[in-house]
């Protein structure tokens, strides 16, 4: 027997009640950051409850410590496209490699605006994990000639074995060997070395 109008509006009205209600929210996610090439970090999506429409989801990436100025990460934008019945769907992030030690970085995954259901929780945080080594010091050896009178400069060059995020701060001072300061060789000397963050060759000079 065919349904009545009364009937079909009612079901139309269910139908439209739960496209209403379906709800999106995005995870956090987290990733070890790696040496070289890329990582991914992947964000997942939920719908609740599961719909019976189709559902599109627009998305983009967003800085927070983590920045794409810096190639952190590799930013992304676009639609998800939800098939009916779907719970889960991912968004992947490309996470760039180094080896330099800093600390943990964060970026995140906005929803920008859905079609077929509203967005509960519209951002994720992806944590980038720092594994890279705390930077080693290394001294050069230095060989100069005398002279005859005044004095010469030594140029003692300290390399980090890896760039770091932070100011790094070593403490040096002179020692004898065959040369002494009390056969006046050389003029004794101590102070502070320092090496900015992230220089792209982390060397420091100390005279």
């Amino acid at each position: 027997m065919p349904r009545s109008a009364t009937a079909r509006a009612r079901a139309r009205s269910r139908t439209t009640t739960a496209t209403r209600r379906t709800r999106s929210s995005i995870s956090d996610a987290q990733t070890l950051e790696g040496a070289s090439g890329t990582t991914s970090l992947t964000f997942t999506i939920t719908v609740t409850p599961v719909s019976n429409q189709p559902i599109t989801l627009f998305y983009s990436t967003s800085d927070g410590t983590a920045t794409t100025a810096n190639n952190d990460y590799v930013p992304a934008s676009g639609s998800i496209f939800i098939p009916p019945s779907t719970a889960t769907v991912t968004v992947t992030v490309q996470v760039n490699g180094d080896t330099k030690f800093e600390s943990d970085e964060t970026m995140f995954v906005d929803l920008n605006a859905a079609s077929g259901a509203t967005i509960a929780d519209g951002q994720g945080q992806g944590t980038i994990q720092n594994d890279d080594v705390v930077p080693t010091a290394s001294i050069n050896d230095v060989t100069v000639f005398e002279g005859n009178a005044g004095t010469t400069t030594f140029t003692f060059t300290v390399t980090l074995s890896n760039m770091t995020d932070q100011t790094v701060e070593i403490q040096y001072f002179t020692g004898d060997g065959s040369a002494t300061e009390a056969d006046n060789d050389f003029s004794g000397a101590s102070g502070m070395c320092r090496s900015r963050p992230s220089r792209p060759a982390p060397r420091s000079r100390c005279r």
